[in-house]
């Protein structure tokens, strides 16, 4: 009987420990799901709430605090910048502050205190860091300027500085940290700032100033060439000047090289002796060489420097070194060019007619003297240019439709006439002519070239190796025409008989710009220009000439024109 008490009695004890054991159970589970009865966050009372209530009471509580912008302002000065902390990546974490505030434990003294103490905590926050660096980035780059280099220019010869300014930057990386550390409590804040000094400071303009742009810009300096002085004008030197910073941010004087160089060079021109290019002249019957003559022209690698350095020289002289410029042709490249003796030669003769007479004299006399070098091409309307009236050239008749008119510098063709035949029997390479539309009976048939400015030239161009002089005068009713060279080649002519003979009309002209006319035939023929030399045939050149036949016209008007 007394084994079955104890056994009972065990059971009931063990029995009411079970019970309390499912009761203490049961009051930390329910414990466990709420915060402490005594608790809050940022002044906000969340005591024995669920965790869901609590953090839902949080974020109504504190959502104009967590979006409330950050006011920066800038140092000491009155500009700010404001962070908006929803675009900033700033915000509030409820979820991490109410982490350990609620959860299942059995452990009584944390019961105890769950039912009984009191949590009173800061907010937690979350923070992107890369958000907020841009954003503090942005803003700071919209009151922060950066230092300003101090310069000095020329305008108009006049100098002009833009004062260095120092800048002033926001310390970013301290700013995102005070943020980080503040957010949500500070509503404001001053940003730390540092001053930025720029390369060139005003100290260095000012030297700038004093040591060169003032004494550059004060007074003209003096180009020594030759002994000639030319003023230089600070309005001539400004354009070509400017200050840039050394690696120290010193101000040193730039010059344009190049323009500088253009300048005097241009100026020299006027004040240096030019070379003079040897000549040949005819001496009686002789070719002689005329000497050329040395110039003088400006050693351009030195005129930058010199320049630069008179505008700081007391005696504002700038001496540029000159060295002696040789001519085009030489003396020696003269001798070598072989001009000795006539290797062509020919003389058309003309009818009288003073007005006429004196175009023939003012294109010869022009053309008198020419040298064409080897492997140069004669031009004779680029010798000649206009015929006008100013150069000596008078009216007289040219061809236009088949007739003769009237036309300042008529008659150039004879010369025209003249050039070629010595360009054939020099053997020279004939480039361009025009024979007369109809044949005029003093020229030869097929060996004859008209001329008309602009638009009709005669060209011939020197092949051999040596010079060719072109000799031409008008005397005794002649135009006279010498080539002198080195004779190198032989040529002949062989003219073949006219072909598809043709006539022209013969008519009466009542009209007072009638020109008389006798009227010719007109034909085909060609005539073969054969060269050799020493005796061996190098070449042999058809040339076929179709002629127009000559109307023939009677002026019945007894003023007419002829």
């Amino acid at each position: 009987m007394a084994a079955d008490d104890t056994r009972a009695t065990w059971l009931r004890l063990l029995a009411a420990v079970l019970v309390v054991g499912a009761a203490y159970v049961a009051l930390a589970v329910v414990v466990g799901r709420q915060v402490p009865s005594r608790a809050s966050v940022e002044g906000v009372d969340v005591g024995g709430m669920t965790p869901t209530a609590a953090a839902a009471a949080l974020k109504q509580n504190l959502a104009q605090r967590a979006s409330a912008p950050i006011v920066v302002t800038v140092g000491a000065s009155e500009q700010t910048v404001t962070i908006d902390p929803s675009s900033s990546g700033l915000a509030l974490d409820v979820d991490a502050t109410l982490a350990d505030m609620s959860g299942f434990t059995l452990d009584p003294v944390r019961i105890w205190q769950h039912l009984t103490g009191g949590v009173h905590r800061a907010v937690e926050t979350s923070v992107d860091t890369t958000l907020l660096n841009e954003a503090v980035r942005a803003g700071a780059t919209t009151v922060q300027a950066p230092a300003r280099n101090g310069t000095v220019t020329f305008p108009g010869g006049r100098v002009e500085v833009t004062p260095a300014q120092d800048g002033m930057v926001i310390d970013v990386a301290d700013l995102v940290r005070r943020i980080t550390e503040g957010y949500p409590h500070i509503p404001s804040l001053v940003a730390r700032v540092r001053t930025v000094a720029p390369a060139v400071t005003q100290a260095k303009v000012d030297a700038a100033v004093t040591s060169f742009a003032r004494p550059a810009m004060s007074a003209p300096i003096s180009l020594v060439l030759a002994g000639r002085t030319v003023p230089l004008l600070p309005s001539q030197l400004a354009p070509l000047l400017s200050m840039a910073p050394d690696d120290d941010g010193t101000l040193r004087p730039v010059i344009d090289r190049v323009a500088v160089t253009d300048l005097v060079t241009g100026l020299a021109k006027n004040s240096l002796p030019r070379p003079l290019n040897a000549r040949i002249e005819l001496t009686g019957t002789t070719p002689t060489v005329v000497p050329g003559v040395d110039g003088l022209t400006v050693d351009v690698a030195t005129v930058p420097d010199v320049v630069l350095a008179a505008l700081t020289d007391p005696a504002r002289t700038a001496w540029p070194r000159t060295t002696a410029s040789p001519p085009a042709l030489t003396t020696q490249k003269a001798r070598a060019l072989g001009v000795k003796e006539v290797i062509a030669s020919f003389d058309s003769t003309f009818p009288v007619n003073p007005s006429r007479t004196a175009n023939l004299v003012a294109a010869s006399n022009t053309i008198d003297g020419t040298l064409v070098k080897p492997g140069e091409t004669f031009s004779l309307n680029g010798i000649l240019g206009g015929r006008t009236a100013d150069k000596g050239y008078q009216e007289g008749y040219v061809i236009e439709g088949g007739r003769l008119v009237k036309g300042t510098g008529g008659g150039i063709s004879q010369v025209s006439t003249v050039v070629y035949n010595l360009a054939w029997s020099a053997a020279a390479e004939l480039v361009e002519h025009t024979p007369h539309s109809f044949h005029i009976s003093r020229y030869p048939e097929g060996r004859e070239a008209t001329v008309y400015w602009p638009s009709i030239d005669n060209k011939w161009k020197n092949t051999s190796p040596y010079g060719m002089y072109v000799q031409m005068y008008v005397a005794d009713n002649q135009v006279h025409g010498r080539i002198w060279s080195t004779k190198v080649y032989d040529v002949t002519s062989a003219q073949g008989p006219r072909s598809n003979v043709r006539t022209g009309r013969t008519y009466s002209d009542p009209t007072t710009a009638c020109v008389p006319q006798d009227g010719s035939p007109g034909f085909d023929v060609t005539v073969t220009r054969v060269i050799s030399r020493q005796g061996t045939l190098v070449r042999s050149e058809p040339h076929t000439t179709t002629y127009d036949p000559e109307d023939a016209i009677t002026c019945t008007n007894p003023h007419h024109a002829g």
